[in-house]
């Protein structure tokens, strides 16, 4: 790189700091959205600042990656004991067609009681997925059995709801306890 490019690059970076920022600011998203749980018609996720977040997109129907993932959430759950009550971990439905909010309750309940499952409307999805940047397509979706595209990415979120790591599919669950360990001690 020369010293014109770096010169470039530094006054850009002055002019809209907002790029040395490495992960997104969801406090705008998660306020924006609103989902049906079991618990309530219209929950916002702010509602859980304060918290480390674990939220993952997904489908009760999925076969493979969803279970894992929530398998994973679950375990590290388990191993953060006491210290779990600083997490909420959010299993968010893009599947708007079938996963209603018992229906998700029942899945999510199935890996751990504390995971909250929930859904919303093709317009709350697709505002969701934008501020995170992230896609879902549901393929086929005018068979009864049609499956989902989603991203498979965990989202761990701060306190302060600001993106602190994105944990990939397949990584051990073992990563996604480090992270939040790190976020909570």
């Amino acid at each position: 790189m020369n010293v014109k490019n770096l010169i470039i690059i530094v006054v850009l970076l002055m002019i809209n700091p907002k790029f040395l920022a490495a992960m997104p600011d969801v406090n705008k998203a998660l306020s924006d959205v609103e989902f049906q749980s079991i618990e309530s018609e219209n929950i916002k996720l702010t509602k859980y600042k304060g918290k480390v977040i674990l939220l993952f997109f997904g489908y009760t129907n999925c076969p493979d990656i969803c279970p894992t993932t929530l398998l994973d959430i679950s375990k590290t759950l388990k191993e953060l004991k006491g210290d779990a009550g600083k997490v909420q971990a959010i299993f968010v439905s893009v599947d708007y067609k079938r996963d209603t909010p018992q229906f998700l309750n029942q899945y999510v309940n199935y890996f751990d009681k504390r995971i909250l499952g929930i859904s919303s409307d093709k317009k709350n999805i697709d505002k969701l997925n934008k501020y995170f940047k992230t896609k879902y397509a549901l393929l086929d979706s005018n068979k009864k059995n049609y499956l989902v595209e989603h991203s498979s990415n965990l989202y761990v979120i701060g306190e302060d709801l600001i993106v602190k790591r994105i944990i990939a599919h397949g990584l051990p669950h073992t990563e996604i306890t480090k992270a939040v360990k790190q976020l909570i001690n």
